[in-house]
């Protein structure tokens, strides 16, 4: 599931036009004054203020002009999304891709008010937590951003936040009934005006409750009078009921009217930690082989609206918030804690299966014998071959699924089933930059590794860790990680265990400023490489794991002042990775290394052409971040040349990127563009 999901359209949609048009107005009158709008609708669960705010967004889009970012503070098994993941999604919706991010929640945050105050969006906050979190950060002087929160209550805090208050009403008798009308289609046509006005009044203007009963009516005019009579009975009506009280009443003549498969599947995916769900991880849960009754029972929960179909094509669903509860509460009071944990061992065992062979086409890092075990025990006739595109887009779907199937795994203490999965995913979490869903599963990873008594687990999820620590600059922290690991190692006699603690303890120790330190510990990771034989690591892996330590090395050198050894390193890295048309990032890195270093030593030529070739070698694999360093370094090395027209074109280069993301890298160039152009700032609007 996209990060950013939205609810589907309603269909058809209600007479909600003043509201909107109120909404329209307040827009209107906020950036008039310069300000963005703020503004928070109200009402019962159930009542439609998602599919106000979608339809509002698409009847509105000349006025909105940008995308609608639906953001949620609420994970599906109910704990709290960290506020770095939900800037993260904020900035992606934004066009500012999680590479080209700051790696903190602080550097995030700021991105997200730098883009903010230019940017065009309509931002959704469903929660108070997440509302205050994100108000903070959206600038006084952004007059086209435009903020909604959504609540089942009416919330004063929000007044005194300067939010304009929107609450649409209840559906009126006339809505409700031509909701009604349209769930039944052609059944409308076997019922009196006076069964269906009965059965809509029941219905308290709420159009979940109007769309769920008649669904159930649909195709079976014989089931509105067992239904009348059932409502009619449970007096649900009474306004005494709260409205909860109301939804789960209703609900329970809706649940009376499945069939018992039907009851058994909305159960039990109810009592799933989900988001969402596809018709294989379904049939997994519900412990079928025979998918194609899965989709007939997911189908038919679809047609009467208790589930929500958000993919017809590869055919996945998802549960309306006050359903999700719903069922997770009937799951509960009906089935054993065994069906329970069979179900959800049996989903986090399917995501497991699915996950290990994606992620061997994405990352070259090894993996720990138990996994590659187990990778071998799931696939004994073979594992299945995936494209590294389509692996990513699985994963790009599953993110949410899959962190949540970590902490499942480990509360329920499967832990056999837990930490493997955290060694599969590291990867994805890498390339993204998910630090806060990287450390918390990680976290959870290693105790579970602790708990099924396996070294070689928290000596690999030690250093996965590490790195997630090292990336965000807590270097206690990965140190820590990386010590332990390192000490795992010698303990199981890993050898690439070993020499990767020892690799990252040097590049801890490079970041900071310890140069010598870090071309010591990386002398020590290549000795262990250079002792094994070819049956302990293959020729091509040794020669990788030295190219890796000859760019690092170049670095250190580097840093250390020592310009000519930096660049024999960089040159050893270079002729490895050229060879691989798929080492595109680690061919330019080193070029960059070498063309500082011929640039310290006066080349000045010949670094403006190594630039150049890594500028190239980055723009090829859409590294945006990497792209505007670069660029800031060629304006330096055309400065130094006296070549000031190159320079200012590179320089605003950089400055372009930097500025639209937030970055606190805009500031040294602009001022540099400044200086080159006789005190002129570019335009920072």
């Amino acid at each position: 599931m996209s990060a950013s999901m939205v609810p589907p359209w309603a269909n058809p949609f209600l007479p909600r036009q003043p509201v909107m048009d109120d909404m329209a107005a307040h827009i209107r009158r906020s950036r008039e004054r310069a300000l963005p709008t703020l503004m928070y609708l109200d009402g019962v669960e159930g009542i439609g203020l998602s599919c106000l705010v979608t339809q509002f967004w698409k009847d509105y889009q000349d006025l909105i002009q940008g995308p609608l970012i639906w953001l949620s503070g609420r994970r599906s098994d109910g704990s709290d999304v960290p506020g770095e993941e939900l800037f993260t999604r904020a900035l992606r919706q934004l066009e500012v891709s999680e590479g080209d991010q700051g790696a903190t929640q602080e550097e995030k945050a700021d991105s997200f008010r730098a883009v903010a105050q230019t940017a065009k969006f309509l931002l959704v906050l469903d929660d108070l937590a997440t509302t205050a979190q994100i108000l903070a950060f959206i600038p006084p002087d952004a007059p086209n951003a435009i903020i909604v929160a959504t609540s089942s209550r009416r919330r004063r805090t929000l007044e005194r936040h300067d939010f304009e208050h929107f609450a649409p009403e209840l559906l009126t008798t006339d809505a409700s009934v031509e909701l009604f009308r349209s769930g039944l289609g052609d059944t409308a046509r076997s019922l009196d005006a006076e069964t269906i006005d009965e059965l809509t009044g029941f219905c308290g203007g709420i159009p979940l409750q109007v769309k769920v009963l008649a669904a159930q009516i649909h195709g079976r005019p014989p089931m509105a009078q067992v239904l009348l009579t059932q409502l009619r009975d449970s007096g649900i009506q009474l306004p005494a009921l709260d409205d909860e009280q109301r939804m789960t009443r209703f609900l329970d003549t809706t649940y009376r009217n499945l069939t018992a498969p039907e009851q058994r599947a909305y159960r039990l995916l109810g009592s799933l930690p989900a988001a969402d769900f596809s018709l294989g991880s379904a049939a997994a849960a519900l412990g079928s082989a025979n998918t194609a009754v899965v989709y007939q029972l997911l189908e038919r929960l679809t047609e009467l609206n208790l589930l929500c179909c958000v993919d017809v094509d590869n055919p996945r669903y998802l549960f309306h918030r006050v359903l999700h509860d719903d069922a997770a509460a009937r799951a509960q009071a009906t089935d054993t804690p065994e069906i329970l944990r069979q179900t959800l061992a049996a989903w986090i065992d399917w995501n497991l299966r699915e996950t290990l062979p994606r992620a061997t086409v994405i990352s070259r890092r090894w993996w720990v014998a138990p996994v590659t075990d187990l990778l071998t025990a799931c696939y004994p006739h073979g594992v299945p071959v995936f494209d590294r595109q389509p692996a990513l887009a699985w994963f790009d779907r599953e993110e949410a699924n899959l962190v949540a199937t970590v902490r499942a795994a480990h509360n329920a203490e499967l832990h056999d089933l837990a930490w493997p999965l955290c060694v599969a995913l590291w990867k994805y979490l890498h390339l993204h930059s998910r630090y806060s869903a990287w450390i918390e599963t990680h976290l959870l990873g290693v105790e579970s590794a602790r708990q099924a008594h396996c070294d070689l687990g928290v000596m690999q999820l030690s250093a996965q860790l590490g790195a997630a620590y090292l990336d965000i600059k807590e270097y206690a922290e990965a140190r820590e990680s990386f010590t332990r690991a390192l000490a795992l190692a010698r303990a199981t006699h890993h050898s690439l265990g070993e020499q990767s603690a020892r690799e990252w303890l040097g590049k801890i120790a490079a970041a900071e400023g310890d140069f010598a330190g870090a071309l010591a510990a990386y002398d020590e990771s290549w000795a262990v490489v250079a002792t094994l034989d070819d049956t302990r690591i293959s020729a091509f892996d040794r020669a990788r794991v030295f190219a890796i330590l000859a760019l690092q090395r170049a670095r250190s050198h580097y840093g250390a002042g020592d310009f000519a050894t930096a660049i024999t390193h960089a040159d050893h890295a270079i002729t490895f990775f050229d060879q691989d048309p798929t080492e595109v990032d680690n061919s330019a890195k080193p070029r960059l290394v070498r063309a500082r270093a011929h640039l310290a030593l006066g080349a000045t030529d010949t670094a403006i052409t190594d630039f150049g070739a890594a500028l190239a070698l980055f723009t090829h694999e859409g590294a945006e971040k990497h792209q505007a360093r670069t660029h800031r370094l060629l304006g330096d090395a055309h400065r130094t040349a006296g070549h000031t027209t190159e320079a200012i074109t590179h320089y605003r280069h950089a400055f372009d990127y930097y500025h639209r993301v937030g970055s606190p890298n805009a500031t040294p160039v602009a001022q540099s563009i400044a200086e080159l152009e006789g005190g002129q700032l570019p335009e920072l609007g």
